[in-house]
């Protein structure tokens, strides 16, 4: 299969605008880039369906990343994509709207995300219809690559693989004695990875409870109280880390201090509990030569650095590189160009420490599962 040469990173931060159009060169040592033929200009808006400006600074990680990403690759190959952002997280509604808006504008020429799994399985068959590509950094049930969603990728690994892993890291290396599994009732992603986690508990004899719950719950005492002797285990495989925070703070007001392991959405600040395990489909890009680049860019303009949103900035050059080939091979960038060339876009070196492809079934490749402690000044990787 023809795959598409992704392109290095320009060493050194760039003063952000929007747009990103500069007349960057590519660094010694970096790939060839395939040049579109004077005198066409390759452009376009790639919409990012994620959460900005809300409840905190990790509100916005994906968003940043993923405008990072676009400035740094028009600099670099002297193009002028633009982003688009629509505002959206969990709320199916919201994203039904955006997802209509982003369809009626035909300046759009694919799209990061969405974020979640629930709005990934409501708006996709409408992107489908539309000849759109979306690419999403974080919804990760299993089901979204089953082939109903014909333009559906991602850029981390499944919850078919995230769920195990959790069940093997809890029997291997926690050695409990009870678990109680906390999930969100109606909620794909938290539904999914708990599957994932009882099934793998089951299979080995380890007694488990599970508790069902609502997102965005004031009082967790329906957990606590679930939480007696037989319980040094309390797993988390929830959306919204506020509510994971809210559990482990009912808990330890009731005196209760059961071992926290959590999904990929907590492996953010918001989530702050030290001692507490979570999984990621995405390495700490700060402990990669190539993300600390990156992070040092990303830190300059925004502030705090959140490993959660690193992903978000891959999706956006999966993109673009997509869009770059399109633009050389036709001299114009459309949606069916971009849609064509994704399946084949190959990134050697990226901040998740591997190189990026996808598989027929548009999973990564390769794609792999991490688990972290949280400790009081960072991670620390597990294994």
């Amino acid at each position: 299969m023809r795959r598409l040469a992704a392109f290095g990173l320009v060493a050194g931060a760039l003063a952000l605008a929007g747009c990103g159009v500069g007349g960057g060169e590519p660094t010694a040592g970096e790939a060839a880039a395939p040049v579109a033929a004077d005198p066409y200009l390759c452009d376009g808006d790639v919409a990012v369906m994620a959460p900005y400006g809300g409840f905190g600074a990790t509100d916005s990680v994906q968003m940043n990343w993923a405008r990072v990403a676009l400035d740094k690759f028009n600099e670099t190959h002297d193009t002028s994509f633009t982003l688009k952002p629509y505002n959206v997280d969990f709320d199916i509604e919201q994203g039904r709207a955006a997802a209509n808006r982003i369809i009626a504008d035909q300046d759009v020429i694919g799209v990061v995300g969405p974020k979640t799994s629930g709005v990934t399985r409501e708006v996709g068959p409408l992107f489908d219809g539309a000849g759109l590509v979306y690419v999403s950094p974080s919804a990760t049930n299993a089901t979204l690559t089953d082939g109903s969603l014909r333009n559906f990728f991602r850029v981390v690994a499944s919850d078919a693989l995230q769920g195990p892993r959790l069940a093997r890291f809890i029997i291997e290396d926690l050695q409990p004695s009870k678990v109680l599994v906390v999930v969100n009732e109606n909620e794909p992603y938290s539904q999914g990875l708990a599957q994932g986690i009882t099934k793998g508990l089951d299979e080995q004899g380890i007694p488990f409870e599970v508790v069902v719950t609502d997102l965005g719950q004031d009082d967790y005492s329906q957990v606590v109280t679930r939480v007696d002797e037989s319980v040094n285990v309390v797993a988390l495989p929830l959306l919204d880390p506020r509510d994971a925070r809210r559990v482990v703070t009912d808990l330890t007001a009731a005196g209760k201090h059961p071992t926290i392991v959590a999904g990929d959405s907590l492996f953010v600040s918001a989530f702050d509990v030290p001692g507490a395990y979570v999984s990621t489909y995405a390495p700490d890009a700060s402990a990669l030569p190539r993300g600390r680049e990156i992070v040092r860019l990303y830190e300059s303009i925004f502030g705090s650095f959140e490993a959660y949103g690193g992903p978000a900035f891959v999706a956006m050059d999966v993109i673009l590189n997509a869009a770059y080939a399109a633009c050389a091979e036709d001299g114009d960038v459309t949606r069916r160009g971009v849609l064509t060339a994704v399946p084949d876009v190959r990134i050697e070196e990226s901040i998740l420490g591997t190189p990026v492809a996808f598989t027929p079934e548009h999973e990564l490749e390769g794609a792999t599962i991490q688990v972290y402690r949280v400790g009081t000044s960072g991670y620390q990787l597990i294994g």
